[in-house]
């Protein structure tokens, strides 16, 4: 057995980049992102495939290589489902070992040659982590293989739980609570010594009583509209950029960085716009902006909304006032879980198109039903993805491509911003 992609090369050779994926975060108790499980499907049903497992293979080698791993996810380790087939016959080789946890299915047995299997891939670099997983005679030889054990943490009750924690050792593999969706959910899993936490918990509001919002928080908020303004000058942007010590650095420092390698220092706000132009400067300093209010550029809050920013805006072609502000209300889509207070106390002080203020308050617009396609595509909730966006127009291949799109540029987006 080697790691060679067999399955991968029978199911049609080079990857065509025809398919959906979804990437589901996996935070520590700090909600600090360790790690992205990845989903996958195929654009198109493939009728050269001879089983399940041979479409899965070409869907991970076109996701990966279409997308780029470290897009898909922010640097951050892959955990990449497997089946029996995939783990006897080998895993696709665009999955580096020292970036992948191979993710075995919960059904996998674990006899003689899956234990072999597991073993080969962990001397090649691999680490593994176990889908849904239940303490019983045969799961128990895997879990000293195991660097990670998923448990659907609402399906098991609380003595199930406990024997799962106590049952892998002092040095055992960390535990993942999924299903994780509500932040008293989190609290619990964190009382009973789970160590890591898989669902949309964090991107729920934790509301605070009589809580005010900082004047600095309000002056971010307000910034990011006026730099999301479909008919700001050039001029107007360089205002409010060189008025802001922070935006002005990180707009010079970054212009100037080796990203760039450009020939001579840009000294001014204005050189990095006749540069790099308008809408890359003003993107950059939204980023920046929506980075103070959610807890710095690694918060996944911030990243989610990045992502969703770019893909609202790429699926609002008919006019550039609408592409800008399809980008505005994915940007500020999570606003409420940044600021802790409800989407109507978040958006209060900014002076928002109606259109805009009610796609963010979830009335049903041409902005919100962009905004519901994108967080489908982020769930990996495909079917109502393409069912919703059959409503707007826009087609599957359209909508794969701008989800991946919206990936690489966040991705991009990030890399030089945590430089500046």
């Amino acid at each position: 057995m080697t790691s060679t992609p067999s399955a991968l090369d029978a199911a049609g050779g080079a990857a065509t980049n025809q398919a959906f994926v979804a990437r589901l975060p996996i935070l520590d108790a700090n909600r600090a992102t360790l790690a992205y499980e990845l989903a996958f499907r195929p654009l198109q049903p493939d009728s050269r495939s001879a089983s399940p497992d041979f479409a899965t293979a070409r869907v991970v080698g076109d996701a990966v290589l279409g997308v780029g791993l470290d897009a898909l996810t922010n640097g951050h380790k892959a955990m990449v489902p497997v089946s029996r087939r995939l783990l006897l016959e080998g895993v696709p080789e665009v999955l580096p070992p020292d970036r992948a946890v191979l993710l075995l299915a919960a059904d996998i047995e674990a006899d003689t040659e899956i234990l072999n299997a597991c073993r080969h891939f962990k001397r090649e670099g691999f680490e593994l982590a176990i889908d849904d997983f239940v303490l019983n005679a045969w799961t128990r030889d895997l879990v000293p293989l195991a660097t990670y054990l998923k448990v659907n943490f609402p399906a098991l009750d609380r003595e199930a739980r406990a024997a799962i924690v106590a049952g892998r050792g002092a040095r055992g593999p960390k535990i993942i609570a999924a299903g994780v969706d509500r932040m008293e959910t989190f609290e619990q899993a964190g009382d009973e010594r789970f160590d890591l936490f898989q669902g949309y918990f964090f991107g729920k509001p934790v509301l605070q009583s009589a809580r005010t919002m900082p004047a600095q928080q309000v002056g971010n908020l307000r910034l990011l509209q006026a730099l999301n303004k479909p008919d700001i000058s050039v001029s107007d942007l360089e205002d409010l950029i060189k008025h802001d010590v922070t935006l002005t650095y990180r707009v010079l420092r970054t212009v100037n960085s080796a990203a760039f390698a450009q020939r001579r220092t840009i000294e001014s706000i204005r050189q990095a716009l006749m540069l790099l132009g308008r809408d890359t400067i003003r993107r950059w300093a939204s980023l920046w902006a929506l980075s103070s209010l959610g807890g710095g550029l690694e918060s996944e809050l911030v990243v989610m909304s990045t992502v969703r920013a770019r893909a609202c805006e790429l699926l609002g072609t008919s006019s550039p006032e609408e592409s800008a502000q399809g980008f505005f209300v994915g940007m500020c889509s999570l606003l409420d879980a940044m600021l802790g207070v409800p989407m109507t106390e978040a958006i209060a002080e900014l002076p928002l198109a109606t259109d805009v203020r009610e796609a963010l308050l979830g009335e049903p617009n041409a902005h919100r039903l962009r905004l519901e396609v994108v967080t489908a595509c982020e769930t990996g909730d495909w079917a109502d993805a393409i069912e919703t966006a059959a409503g707007i127009g826009v087609n599957p291949d359209a909508l794969r491509s701008a989800h991946s799109d919206a990936l690489r540029w966040a991705h991009d987006l990030h890399q030089l911003g945590s430089t500046a």
